[in-house]
């Protein structure tokens, strides 16, 4: 499990009721540009790693990711999966569901309410940054949970940076973090880019679309009190 709660993480991960973690390339996998058929090659290494940590892959919850900045609450049973229409998810500090979003260039950005448990998953490419799903996501966990945003952490996960592309969607996502009333002490870019490291990560862009798909998840490990 070491290899997918890298230390960038940590800030969330120090809650110990946190499942916060980036399930980079997995060798042996095919890819293709197929979407679809890449992720149902890779479902059973992802399931297995939520297994290892404690999280039954049956409460994974996915977004259909359509490059917009529309998010939605999720729990523990409800409406189908992927949630259509949408590219980020949310969820109540109680909720046993574990989000999930794919990547292959464009941003997650995990953010944690400290006070409530609250969680938040988002995908934040080209068109979700331009859009402002940050500021979107904000805006709906404080009117349907009153998540205040002073007092989350926020984390941006590996993507594509320069000089790889021409788009600077970190130091964007930050800027709207900001806005949004995240503390910039609270906000963690990992600094990473998602196109200068094959070895490890799925690039979309310097694969040409014969590739594969990162996972964020976040979810809970232990029983609400």
């Amino acid at each position: 499990m070491t290899l997918y709660a890298p230390s960038y993480l940590d800030r969330i991960n120090a809650f110990p009721e946190n499942f916060a973690r980036f399930i980079t390339r997995i060798p042996g996998v095919p890819v293709s540009t197929n979407r679809e058929e890449v992720i149902a090659a890779l479902a059973p290494a992802h399931e297995q790693i939520l297994r290892e940590g404690g999280i039954d892959p049956r409460f994974l919850r996915l977004s259909q990711q359509v490059h917009g900045n529309r998010v939605a609450i999720v729990g523990d049973i409800g409406c189908s999966y992927p949630v259509e229409g949408v590219d980020g998810l949310f969820c109540g500090g109680v909720a046993d569901c574990c989000l999930g979003i794919y990547v292959a260039d464009c941003a997650a950005i995990w953010v944690y309410d400290t006070v409530s448990g609250s969680r938040g998953l988002i995908h934040s490419g080209k068109m979700g940054t331009q859009l402002n799903i940050v500021g979107e996501l904000f805006a709906r966990m404080y009117k349907v949970l009153g998540v205040q945003a002073r007092n989350c952490i926020a984390i941006i996960s590996p993507c594509v940076r320069p000089p790889h592309y021409e788009v600077d969607i970190p130091s964007a996502v930050c800027e709207q973090l900001m806005e949004a009333g995240v503390q910039a002490s609270n906000i963690v870019d990992c600094g990473l880019d998602t196109a200068a490291d094959l070895n490890t990560f799925y690039s979309y862009r310097m694969e040409k679309g014969c590739t594969g798909r990162m996972l964020a998840l976040f979810g809970r490990t232990t029983p609400a009190v």
